[in-house]
């Protein structure tokens, strides 16, 4: 009777761990290895909340590999580095990574005031194209571990690179990328997004698009050294969003609420640029107004104009790609669009509002002034525009779509009889892959077994395992027995 027990209750537990070891979990865990309490619903893994306005944490993480030479032989992309840096704030803080054939910390983050500015242009200045491999995901690595533990309102990478992710072996690069895989939904988790320029076509442009799409950054493709400054001053334009003033015809307006002025002007290779203000003087790289300040590059500049004088400016230009005017106001346009990417033909909800001393403007006599709209531009060139209309709260509303994949430009503005203000934003259309998220990682590999279905043939095969292992040892337990009392029972007779 004692066995009969011993064995339904050894068959009791086996169908337990049976069941168990098939969900692939320990008994009385959830899959996170935590209890799951009553009534609790499986969740994903938190995204990052999104980041409100003010101080910024970034990284850049540059390539050093050898073929830089080649396709960056004039070094924009330093240049290009250190107009990002001038027009990011003072509260904001800016570091340096260096990749190749490893990752190196250049500069961490570090107050991008203007004691400390030249300390960032030197760190950028180091960075060399003299490497053999391309380590991005150490790149990556070291960029996320500088700044994961930020407070900081926003927290960003921003990598570029001209090339693959070579390290020599197929070996070495299926481990990084399986590296990759792993940090990239820690980013943001910790609120980083990665901003990806993929540099020529030589690059891995797949790889880095992927990455950016996963931690909710921005891509864009730079097809020439020349475009670097104008790639840099866009996600510049993604990070912080600032007001600025159309360029029209070379001429802009500044009106009594705008506090300062940044231009960034592009230019070919030996030409100079002429800013003519209201009073019909003329501002040279050579000779220009003690209000100004003025930093030049081969292909571009920039130039800051504090407290500008009211009334109609003009640029005299060689070329008009890339071109911004930037101002600070008191007077400025809101909107919470900031998709880096979309899925095509999603309807996409604008919105628009004025603010000023930092709080949003209400006053309806002024607002019938004032028209909101937006435009879009696409894949093909076409500029579509959409009026927004007043929701009853001070802001303007609207919706648009995305019809074809591809890069769009978008660009939200109020204009008034006094004044206009603009925000552009860029972003990229894509197909629709439902529940697929975008992998850095290389396909091929093996799926595990979906957690928390149990596959009841399984549990039979292991059941039917564990009680043959189990009655094994129960039948060598009974032999023993047996042959112990028989052992005995000789005692006995000989005894007797």
């Amino acid at each position: 009777m004692k066995t009969i027990k011993a064995l339904f209750f050894i068959f009791i537990v086996s169908c337990f761990l049976s069941a168990a070891s098939a969900e692939n979990i320990p008994a009385g865990k959830s899959k996170s290895n935590e209890p799951v309490k009553s009534g609790q619903k499986a969740s994903s893994s938190p995204e990052a909340k999104k980041s409100p306005s003010g101080n910024f944490d970034v990284m850049l993480l540059i390539d050093s590999s050898g073929s830089m030479r080649k396709t960056d032989p004039r070094d924009y992309r330093k240049a290009a580095a250190r107009l990002f840096i001038s027009l990011m704030g003072t509260d904001d803080r800016v570091g340096v990574v260096s990749f190749g054939d490893t990752a190196k910390t250049l500069i961490p983050p570090t107050q991008n005031t203007v004691k400390n500015r030249q300390r960032l242009f030197d760190a950028v200045n180091k960075i060399s194209s003299k490497e053999f491999s391309t380590h991005i995901q150490d790149g990556v690595k070291k960029g996320y571990e500088e700044i994961k533990a930020s407070t900081a309102a926003g927290k960003v990478l921003i990598l570029m690179s001209d090339g693959k992710l070579t390290l020599g072996s197929k070996e070495k690069e299926d481990a990084a990328h399986a590296e990759l895989s792993r940090l990239l939904p820690e980013l943001p988790k910790s609120g980083i997004k990665l901003y990806s320029v993929a540099f020529t076509e030589m690059s891995d442009a797949k790889l880095l698009e992927s990455m950016a799409r996963e931690t909710g950054g921005f891509f864009k493709l730079a097809s020439t050294d020349k475009d670097l400054h104008v790639i840099f001053t866009s996600i510049f334009e993604k990070i912080k969003s600032p007001d600025t003033v159309p360029l029209e015809d070379n001429t802009f307006g500044i009106d009594k609420d705008i506090q300062e002025v940044i231009l960034v002007i592009s230019k070919k290779p030996g030409t100079s640029t002429v800013i003519v203000d209201p009073s019909n003087k003329k501002h040279t790289p050579a000779q220009y107004a003690k209000n100004m300040q003025w930093y030049g590059s081969k292909i571009f500049d920039m130039i800051t104009i504090k407290e500008p004088a009211v009334g109609k400016w003009k640029v005299n230009l060689s070329t008009r790609e890339g071109n911004k005017v930037f101002v600070i106001t008191n007077l400025s346009l809101k909107s919470s669009f900031d998709k880096g990417f979309v899925n095509k033909g999603d309807k996409l909800k604008i919105d628009a509002w004025l603010e000023k001393d930092g709080g949003p403007l209400k006053e309806k006599d002024v607002l019938d002034q004032i028209t909101f709209f937006a435009e879009i531009t696409g894949p093909d060139g076409k500029t579509g525009r959409l009026n927004l209309t007043d929701s009853g709260d001070g802001k303007y509303v609207g919706e648009l779509s995305a019809g074809v994949t591809g890069d769009y430009t978008l660009k939200i503005a109020a204009e008034g009889k006094t004044f206009k203000r603009e925000k552009n934003f860029q972003f990229k259309a894509v197909e629709h892959l439902a529940g697929q998220k975008a992998s850095a990682t290389r396909p091929a590999t093996k799926k595990p077994p979906v957690q928390g279905k149990i596959s009841w043939a399984d549990v039979l095969v292991q059941f039917g395992i564990i009680n043959l292992a189990l009655l094994g040892v129960v039948a060598v337990v009974y032999i023993a027995r047996k042959i112990k009392q028989k052992s005995k029972t000789k005692v006995k007779k000989k005894r007797k």
